[in-house]
Order: C-alpha cells, then sequence, then structure tokens
C-alpha cells in the first residue's frame, strides 16, 4: 500500500483537510455549489426557528399556568355545607399535611358590577385580612389595598379590590383606586312591591393583576365579614383554597386529605378545570415540534443534491486519490464530512441565533412593535403581558443533535456513490 494509505487514517487530517477543501473552493473550481448554500441557509432557520418556537410555547404554557395558579386554588375544598368553626378545624387539619403550603376559606358569588354608566359581570371573591398574604400576585400581601382602608371598619368596611383589566380594561368599568362602584347580587331584599336584588356602593381601594387576562377581568376582592353579609353567608365560607409547594402533585395531596379528614370533605384541583388548556398546549406543542423537524429534514434533504453536484465536479481528483491508494473508505468518509459540515455549521449558527432570539426576546417583540400599527401581542386579545419564552437547553440540545445526525445521514448517499466511482473510467472521461 502506497504511504497515502498509510497516512489517511480514518477521518484523520488528509480526509479533513480535503472536506475543508472542497468546501472552501469557488465555484469556478468545482466546490461547494449554490445548493449547498442553500441547504446551509435551510438548516440554520429550522434549527433556529424550532428553538424559538418551541421557547415561546415553554413561555407561553408556564405564563399560563403562573397566572392561573397565582390567582386561584391549586386543590379546592367545598365547605358551604359546614360552619365557620367546622370549615375552620378542617382548614387546621389540612394544614398539616405535608407539600400543602396554605389554606384560606373564602366565598366567591357572581354579581354585576356597574360605574360610569358601564355594567360588567364580575366574580366576588370574600377573604379575611389575615389570608392576603397566602395571594403571590398582591404586591407586600395587599398593604396599599389595607392602607386604603381593606378590611378595616365596621363589618369589614366598604372597600374592595378589582383586576386590572376589570377596573381599566376595554370592556372594564374605567375607575381607579378612589372611585366607587356598585355591586348588585342575585340575592334578592323583600320589599312591599316584591323582592329587589341586593345592592351596595363600594370603594375601589388598590387594583391588583394576576398576569392572566381572563382571571383580571373576572374577579373582584371583598372582605370576609362584609361578603357574610351581602350575601347572606353569615357564619359559613363556601370553599377552602389549598395552595401546594408542587401544583403538578394536586392528586397524591387530594388522596392525603381525605386521608386526614376522613373522607369528611369534597376537593377537586385546578387541572380538572383546565383539563382541555392542558391538552390543547400539549398536542399543539407535540404537531409544532414534528411540523418544523419535517421542515429541517427537508432542507438537510438538499444536501444530497449539494454533494451530488460536489462529487461531479470533483470526479477527476476523486480518480487520482483513489490510484494513489486513497480507499473507497476514505473516499466515503470525505464526502461524509462535507456534508455533514455544511449541517453541524448551520445548526450551529441557528443554535446560536435561536438562543440570542430567546434571551433577548422582549426587545425582539418592540422591534417588531415599531413597523405594526399597535402592538403584535395585545394583551386583552391573547391574555398575556408580552411575547413570553422559557429557553429549554435540552430542547436546544435535542435540535442541534438532530439536524446533525440528519445531515450525517443525507450525506451518506452520495458519499457512498462518490466512494463507488471507477477511477480507471473517470479518467478515461477526462
Amino acid at each position: 500500500m502506497s504511504e497515502l494509505g498509510h497516512r489517511a487514517s480514518p477521518f484523520g487530517k488528509l480526509e479533513r483537510t480535503l472536506a475543508w477543501r472542497y468546501l472552501r473552493a469557488k465555484r469556478e473550481h468545482g466546490g461547494a455549489s449554490l445548493i449547498s448554500i442553500i441547504s446551509f441557509v435551510g438548516i440554520f432557520f429550522a434549527v433556529a426557528a424550532l428553538i424559538i418556537t418551541m421557547s415561546v410555547m415553554s413561555g407561553f404554557r408556564a405564563t399560563l399556568l403562573d397566572a392561573l395558579l397565582g390567582g386561584q386554588p391549586h386543590v379546592y375544598g367545598v365547605v358551604s355545607s359546614y360552619t365557620e368553626d367546622e370549615a375552620n378545624a378542617l382548614a387546621a387539619k389540612i394544614r398539616e399535611i405535608d407539600g400543602i403550603t396554605s389554606v384560606t376559606p373564602y366565598i366567591e358569588e357572581y354579581v354585576l358590577i356597574t360605574a360610569n354608566g358601564r355594567k360588567t359581570g364580575a366574580a366576588v371573591r370574600a377573604i379575611r385580612n389575615e389570608d392576603l398574604a397566602t395571594m403571590p400576585f398582591l404586591k407586600d400581601g395587599g398593604k396599599a389595598a389595607v392602607d386604603a382602608g381593606f378590611g378595616v371598619g365596621r363589618n369589614g368596611g366598604d372597600v374592595i379590590m378589582l383586576g386590572a383589566f376589570l377596573a381599566a380594561g376595554r370592556e372594564g368599568l374605567g375607575v381607579r383606586p378612589g372611585d366607587k362602584v356598585e355591586i348588585i347580587t342575585s340575592q334578592q331584599t323583600a320589599g312591599p312591591m316584591g323582592g329587589t336584588p341586593r345592592s351596595k356602593s363600594y370603594i375601589v381601594g388598590d387594583i391588583f393583576k394576576t398576569g392572566s387576562v381572563e382571571l383580571d377581568s373576572l374577579y373582584a376582592f371583598m372582605p370576609m365579614e362584609q361578603a357574610q353579609i351581602l350575601f347572606q353567608s353569615k357564619g359559613h365560607y363556601s370553599m377552602l383554597d389549598i395552595r401546594l409547594k408542587d401544583p403538578e402533585k394536586t392528586h397524591e395531596a387530594m388522596a392525603a386529605i381525605a386521608n386526614a379528614t376522613g373522607n369528611a370533605l369534597y376537593t377537586f384541583d385546578w387541572k380538572s378545570q383546565r383539563e382541555s388548556y392542558l391538552n390543547a398546549l400539549r398536542v399543539e406543542r407535540t404537531m409544532v415540534r414534528l411540523l418544523v423537524m419535517v421542515i429541517m429534514a427537508i432542507a438537510t434533504l438538499n444536501i444530497i443534491v449539494g454533494v451530488v453536484m460536489l462529487v461531479k465536479n470533483k470526479s477527476r481528483d476523486i480518480a487520482i486519490l483513489r490510484t494513489i491508494g486513497l480507499g473507497q473508505g476514505g473516499v466515503l468518509r470525505v464526502f461524509l464530512l462535507v456534508g455533514t459540515v455544511l449541517g453541524t455549521l448551520g445548526a450551529l449558527l441557528g443554535v446560536l441565533v435561536g438562543v440570542l432570539v430567546v434571551l433577548n426576546i422582549h426587545y425582539v417583540e418592540s422591534f417588531i412593535n415599531l413597523f405594526v400599527q399597535g402592538e403584535v401581542f395585545d394583551a386583552e386579545t391573547y391574555g398575556l403581558e408580552g411575547l413570553p419564552a422559557i429557553l429549554d437547553w435540552n430542547e436546544v440540545i435535542r435540535t442541534g443533535l438532530y439536524a446533525l445526525f440528519m445531515s450525517m445521514g443525507v450525506s451518506l448517499i452520495p458519499a457512498w456513490w462518490a466512494s463507488r466511482q471507477d477511477p480507471v473510467s473517470a479518467l478515461r472521461f477526462e
């Protein structure tokens, strides 16, 4: 065997040098064709698109769940049939269960709220002042509302809190802290002319944001004592708001609650209420990933055409290398390296751009807003305050490896064809 054959170790310096020279050669010298460049650009865009898309979807899911789980219980306990003391006793037992962070009683009723000539439906949630700290979205445990008089005075006073979009959204009441609103309930007050709906005026003490437009357009908070009078629920609560360290472990928590209370409490969790949300997000995430992976596969298929054209341009070089001792395996590895490098460079650039876009998503959104009227992702339309994105490094690594293996796989076809060429026939035609 010639000296070249001895020096041509698998993926050694010789093969790497040949592959790199073919990639760098100008088109007129038989180098990488325009199709190879197109395949590189296609892989770059596909990788970047997959990383950005999956990161935005992860951010959307996390933001949605954070908003929902910040503004609503993880586990609901129905206590409407118990007295206030009995409900408090059940809450005390539940607080002792490992993994449960808080248990707070509340009353919730649907009402009509009016102000400034506007009317809208809302859900009034009654809460005790000592439980305000369990609401993670209230700044400083609701200090601004308490300072304004929330829960202070006779029967809890007449100060309430409103969700941001209920107070000032497009379909809201157009009120600010200090303004008055009237709450009309479905309960009736008997009179000489028959029953009339119960109603009372309240002062807006503070405006809160849970992060969910749905909840911020619906909820109003009221002191417990005042709500018990307004809704004729003196001495009773409606529900227990049970919060967990891990909101995903609701089934384990409900089993522990049933055991601790002797099945005296009917419970259900947030998943049962939001099952359609979770299923839609899961299906959408899977389908988007498959769609972009198919697009990436199509982009890598262009490598076949690019490397085939390179092989045709370099048929004379292949024949000479074969006659001086480079084996079929060496030729295969040279052109396999060419296709793999094209895919790897495209994948690396796609990963870099995708990660940078995700890490600076708010700046990207602001830049896009410069060229459109209004906002691309309006909060009241999409239920999100800004475009969310969470970078999942496992997703980034999987995307990069998928592009790498696809590039290597499709490069095998033209590389194998190059290695099977007959050097004698190639030199004869040259």
